[in-house]
């Protein structure tokens, strides 16, 4: 059985995302845990410390006894106190668990739109997968997940991470290419060579792809266009290591999506 992290502060968003990950977690057959984080940077004095932690500790477990009783699934609780910042203190509860869920609400504020905010820094620091969930997205049956991945420009396709998941829900796979650009008959070529490889390794995993592709220099806006348009359930993306002049000019797709994505987004890593 797999086991869920669901970080909540108790928002409406954080509620919206615990409904999702309920049932989630249902159909993936996995157990779920809520996780609130306090700060221990708090200037209150030890004992009004110990008086939040119990009374979050105690809402935390009727919401964990609310969560079992209505979506019939096996459901815990951690509350921990942390003098890291919150995605340093979720990425070090979340080397646990197999997947994070977590609730988006795009970028709030200027800081955020050039710093990136604590949903985005969780999934740099976090080597487990992260679901994100947008306000007002409710859980409907995952049967497509649109997989965005350059594996013409990288020369390969890692899905170590995203299979078991695909295996879990038993939904179906699209692999789509990016190009920013038109590409010749030689490229398309390469590219379905690239797919045959690629489609036979997923085959041994059990796993049936198919591939699409677009073409746009405006990369994340055209990936979010191709969702709506084609009403897939999930888009999954990749995380690639780039260099720190690239952190600097360019924005990562996984970032801008983040802001902008209504619809949930499974980001994992290359290697895990």
């Amino acid at each position: 059985m797999k086991k869920i992290l669901c970080p909540t502060d108790f928002s409406d968003t954080a509620q919206n995302a615990i409904a999702y990950a309920a049932k989630f977690t249902k159909a993936s057959d996995s157990m779920l845990t809520l996780l609130n984080v306090q700060s221990a940077k708090s200037p209150a004095l030890a004992a009004e410390k110990e008086l939040v932690m119990n009374v979050v500790s105690e809402r935390l477990e009727e919401l964990s006894r609310e969560v079992q009783q209505f979506f019939k699934i096996s459901c815990e609780t951690d509350v921990i106190q942390s003098g890291s910042l919150l995605s340093d203190a979720i990425a070090e509860r979340a080397s646990h668990y197999d997947l994070i869920v977590m609730g988006t609400h795009g970028v709030e504020n200027l800081v955020e739109f050039f710093t990136g905010s604590n949903t985005y820094h969780a999934i740099r620091k976090c080597n487990i997968p992260v679901l994100l969930i947008p306000p007002d997205r409710t859980f409907s049956q995952i049967t497509s997940i649109v997989y965005a991945y350059d594996y013409l420009g990288e020369q390969k396709l890692p899905l170590k991470q995203l299979l078991p998941w695909i295996k879990a829900l038993q939904c179906e796979l699209t692999v789509l290419q990016v190009n920013e650009e038109a590409v010749s008959e030689d490229v398309l070529e390469e590219m379905k060579d690239l797919q045959f490889i690629i489609s036979e390794q997923a085959k041994s995993e059990g796993i049936d792809i198919n591939f699409d592709s677009i073409r746009s220099a405006d990369i994340a806006p055209s990936i979010h266009s191709y969702i709506h348009r084609n009403e897939n359930d999930v888009l999954a993306l990749c995380t690639v290591n780039r260099n720190f002049i690239s952190q600097m000019f360019h924005k990562s797709v996984i970032k801008v999506i983040s802001e902008i994505a209504n619809y949930p987004v499974f980001v994992f890593h290359e290697e895990a």
